[in-house]
């Protein structure tokens, strides 16, 4: 518990929980060969760097990056990710008639498609006796 970053944290947040994630067990020394396959900080990588991926992977086999490194790299690609959410929430924090706006178109084009696809439902099984 407490280890999962909200999309509302802080960047300090994010730092201090990105540098206690467990990473390699394998892996004493910064110049030992890692195994990323099984190092979730490679996973983030992956999901959150994926062009810089490869390279995160192949420093980490050699033993050419060291856990902190890789762990500073994607900390920085997490928390920009981050900031762009946060800032267009914060956006809408201030306006919560444009919130309810674009809620209130949403369901008027959900309603018309769903309208439309039970149309097409009961056309398929038959069960369009209304129109006969």
């Amino acid at each position: 518990m407490g280890n999962a970053i909200e999309l509302d944290s802080s960047p300090e947040d994010i730092a201090f929980k990105i540098r206690l994630a467990v990473t390699d067990p394998a892996r004493i020394h910064k110049n030992d060969p890692g195994h990323p396959n099984i190092c979730p900080i490679y996973a983030y990588h992956r999901t959150f760097r994926s062009e810089g991926s490869e390279e995160i992977r192949e420093g980490c086999e050699k033993g050419t990056i060291g856990c902190a490194g890789c762990k500073q790299l994607v900390t920085a690609a997490i928390q920009q990710l981050l900031e762009l959410m946060q800032e267009r929430r914060s956006y809408y924090e201030v306006r919560p008639k444009k919130v309810d706006d674009i809620l209130m178109s949403g369901t008027v084009r959900a309603r018309v498609l769903a309208r439309e696809t039970m149309v097409e439902v009961r056309e398929a099984m038959g069960l369009n006796y209304f129109n006969r």
